[in-house]
């Protein structure tokens, strides 16, 4: 890894201020912040199933003018990453 280069955490469906990053991929100098969470993407560095918004921030304990969110949905058809839809229901009042 580049010893100048940051990172950028990561929060799959999950609140930054309260809980760890669930990922961190290179901040790369240079490269825009949105392609490198689409290629971290259509890598497959986040996982298969993803919750509708990502939340990130080049800090690992943020505060609130520093992260960023993301529209899954948006995001893969923007760069045209094959995907397809699928829903959760929540049962019995569970979320």
């Amino acid at each position: 890894m580049n010893e100048s280069a940051g990172m950028l955490y990561i929060w799959l469906g999950k609140d930054p201020i309260s809980t760890e990053p669930d990922a961190e991929i290179e901040d790369v100098p240079g490269e825009s912040d949105l392609a490198l969470m689409a290629a971290a993407i259509a890598d497959g560095r986040l996982g298969r199933y993803l919750p509708l918004r990502i939340a990130f921030s080049s800090h690992r304990n943020p505060h609130q003018p520093s992260i960023r969110s993301i529209d899954v949905a948006r995001m893969l058809r923007e760069y045209r990453i094959p995907h397809q839809r699928c829903y959760e229901l929540s049962l019995d009042g569970e979320r």
